[in-house]
């Protein structure tokens, strides 16, 4: 979709520049994107097709990107599952979509990712059972005004310890060079690494993944000012994507790196709901 630059002046402008080579600017102000998350619900039959969806508070929302939702959700297949008759699944949907600048000065909106997690109650899920501290932010990034969320993914084990944990991306809202942007996400991903890989969580105690040997979560965690707040919702964000890694330890079947752009920051999330999408997102 292309819209011209006055319809998108909703969006934020990218937070202060940090201090970079002069020619190297507008090459990396061009990776910049936008992203507005949006979240509700989402209703399938046991034969995949969506019946109905609902957006939170759509009111809030530009109405651009409820009617592309209201356009796009109806062409979605899910795959198939068994289901009492007449009846539906209904999953929580959160939706990414991502703005950017073409080279004529148009925006190409487009839905860049998803996530459709099971309605179940919070005992079927892994849920935080020690908290501990929280990331330190780095005092160094502070002087710098360095503002940017962590993408971590957690492996969790039967005793509710952390197995495994690592960053698949790091998206920063400050610009500098590339070789200070590297800098700064590793710092971030590294402080973060440090302080959640001693949490300590709770195992489901029901639900369909209450007997996995293991569990994986998704946990965005957001670096940010005192001040300055994140986005609120039917608000555009602006920043710089960090590259994407895949994790070896990590299930498939588990949130990918785009998806977890629509999560929420600081919550834990765990893998999507067995409805599996067999259709372009974008339709």
């Amino acid at each position: 979709m292309r819209l011209r630059t006055l319809l998108l002046l909703c969006l934020l402008p990218l937070v202060a520049f940090a201090a970079s080579a002069a020619d190297k600017r507008d090459e990396i102000r061009r990776q910049a994107e936008s992203s507005l998350s949006v979240s509700g619900t989402i209703d399938i039959t046991a034969e995949g097709k969506v019946v109905r969806h609902a957006l939170d508070a759509p009111e809030t929302l530009p109405k651009g990107i409820v009617d592309m939702t209201a356009r796009l959700a109806p062409q979605w297949t899910f795959e198939p599952v068994q289901l009492p008759a007449g009846t539906v699944s209904r999953s929580k949907m959160s939706l990414l979509y991502v703005a950017k600048r073409l080279d004529n000065g148009d925006y190409r909106i487009e839905l860049r990712s998803a996530n459709f997690a099971s309605d179940l109650p919070p005992e079927a899920g892994i849920r935080i059972a020690r908290r501990g501290r929280m990331p330190a932010y780095p005092e160094n990034l502070v002087e710098r005004a360095i503002n940017g969320t962590v993408y971590l993914v957690v492996q969790i084990g039967r005793d509710g310890k952390v197995m495994n944990i690592d960053a698949t991306h790091v998206n920063l809202r400050t610009i500098g060079s590339e070789d200070e942007m590297a800098q700064w996400r590793d710092q971030l991903a590294q402080t973060s690494i440090k302080a959640i890989r001693g949490w300590t969580f709770e195992p489901p105690t029901t639900g369909p993944d209450v007997d996995a040997p293991h569990w994986f979560g998704t946990l965005p965690v957001a670096f940010t000012m005192m001040g300055q707040r994140m986005p609120k919702p039917g608000k555009w964000e602006t920043y710089i994507p960090g590259p994407r890694r895949i994790l070896p330890w990590q299930d498939s079947a588990g949130i990918t790196a785009d998806n977890a752009d629509a999560l929420a920051p600081n919550q834990l999330h765990t893998q999507g709901s067995d409805r599996r999408l067999l259709s372009p997102l974008g339709g």
